[in-house]
């Protein structure tokens, strides 16, 4: 195991490293479909787009430059029936492709220019190398590395191959499919099978869905299969299934799996959803926020935060949900006001809430704790510190904990500073929220407590979006 461990670290790190680069998914941040004779373009695009036939010209703006991308350069000299690329320097760059291709075409400065058909319409994708979803990336997140999902599978190709008619991620578009074969295998004793694409020389490919799609996966996902041996033997290792681009950009056209391809059972292996992604608003802030049980009235602060820009994945620890990995979020939020819940807890949930904000600690990253869940994250602290501090793990919870502690970098934030009643262990700062609380003439006590937290829930927010964009304030 420890072999298969290392050699599964040894790809997604390489899957990392390929998402990350230059040019790569994460760098897109623009798609614009053409119209025949209708001038398109970003506002900094340093000339136009125009569709004309099955050819698209780019003029040049006055005093801008720009030049055909690595791909375009040798299409110049080795023209294909497929795809074409002219040039006049200066002026126009021209290029075609074929039904459903694509050419890296234009280079400006740190931006890349990609001419792409889908079913027979033009459009161009814009790349930036500067992009801030491709700055910010920090992993994906992925189950947990288990060997029962790796399986010996039978290949059987189709001769000739099956066409199908496809959905895709973009809205209205659809697309042709080749089938090449079909994929036979069993897990935990019960038979499957998925319809297989590409080329049994080069490397065949599922598409599939599941029922973790919308909840801890994507929509569907992809799984890389190999080459089949002489026999049609394959392996399908689903602890590789990876997300399509479209999970982290909205301007990616990726295919659908075809109806058979849709699995009845939960595929908890392979990459999840992703917590860093791209939407036409910008790139995401992501905050974990955890229930530990209690009387928390959450939709309020999952609102404000949702209305404020963070996106909220909130992992009820309470009811049992697993926690997800911290890769990619910015903060954690930790709420409990059940006492006798975390005391009860089963030691393995306990331990494994600890280590989560022990995690968020060593890694940096703003966390914050109300109710009897503050005692979590002294804990936590005192663990990073390597102190010794009463553990939740062995029941030591007050009942009447103070309203709220934070990390020692919101502690120390100029947002916060000012509030913290208390120091505590380790750089631990305490707010007592009731003490804040000053409610208007007409306004109840309650309705004055819930507009405090509101308002600490924005400050929060406004740190956390600081910090994403690399800035702290002093």
């Amino acid at each position: 195991m420890e072999q298969y461990a290392a050699e599964w670290q040894e790809w997604h790190d390489a899957r990392l490293a390929d998402l990350a680069k230059p040019f790569g998914w994460l760098s897109v941040t623009g798609l614009i479909w053409l119209d025949e004779a209708v001038p398109a373009a970003w506002e900094d695009t340093p000339g136009s787009f125009v569709l004309d036939g099955e050819w698209v010209h780019f003029d040049l703006a006055p005093q801008a430059s720009a030049g055909p991308a690595t791909a375009a350069l040798d299409l110049l000299s080795h023209p294909r029936a497929d795809a074409e690329v002219r040039v006049v320097p200066g002026e126009r760059l021209s290029a075609r492709v074929g039904r459903d291709g694509s050419l890296s075409w234009i280079v400006a400065d740190h931006q890349l220019f990609e001419l792409l058909d889908r079913d027979g319409r033009a459009a161009i994708r814009r790349r930036d190398s500067k992009a801030p979803l491709l700055s910010r990336f920090v992993d994906v997140p992925t189950y947990e590395v288990d060997r029962r999902w790796a399986v010996g599978a039978q290949f059987e190709r189709f001769d000739p191959p099956r066409a199908a008619r496809i959905a895709t991620a973009a809205p209205g578009l659809e697309m042709d499919e080749e089938l090449t074969g079909e994929i036979r295998f069993e897990l935990a004793g019960a038979p499957y099978r998925l319809l297989a694409s590409g080329s049994p020389e080069a490397g065949l490919s599922v598409t599939f869905h599941d029922y973790t799609n919308g909840e801890g996966t994507e929509a569907w996902r992809r799984l890389s299969v190999g080459v089949p041996d002489a026999q049609g033997r394959v392996v399908l290792d689903f602890n590789r299934a990876v997300n399509y681009p479209m999970a982290f950009t909205p301007y990616a056209t990726c295919p659908a799996p075809v109806a058979e391809n849709f699995l009845p059972l939960e595929v908890t292996a392979g990459e999840r959803r992703p917590t860093q992604t791209l939407s036409e608003g910008g790139v995401n802030t992501p905050l974990l926020l955890i229930d530990t049980g209690g009387d928390a009235q959450l939709e309020p602060f999952v609102a404000e935060w949702a209305g404020l820009g963070l996106d909220v994945t909130r992992a009820d620890w309470h009811a049992g949900a697993p926690l997800p990995p911290l890769a990619g979020f910015e903060a954690v939020v930790v709420l409990g006001f059940d006492p006798e819940r975390l005391a009860q807890a089963a030691p393995e949930r306990a331990a494994a809430l600890l280590e989560c904000l022990s995690d968020a600690i060593g890694a940096g990253l703003p966390v914050v704790a109300a109710g009897t869940a503050t005692r979590v994250l002294v804990s936590a602290v005192a663990e990073v510190a390597g102190s010794d501090a009463p553990s939740m793990v062995a029941g030591q919870v007050p009942t009447s904990a103070v309203s709220l502690a934070v990390s020692a970098d919101v502690a120390e934030d100029a947002l916060f500073r000012s509030l913290i009643g208390a120091p505590g262990e380790d750089g631990v700062g305490f707010i007592a929220v009731d003490e804040l609380v000053e409610a208007a003439p007409d306004e109840s006590r309650s309705a004055a407590l819930l507009r405090t937290w509101l308002e600490l829930a924005e400050r929060f927010a406004r740190l956390v979006h600081l910090r994403a964009g690399g800035v702290s304030r002093p």
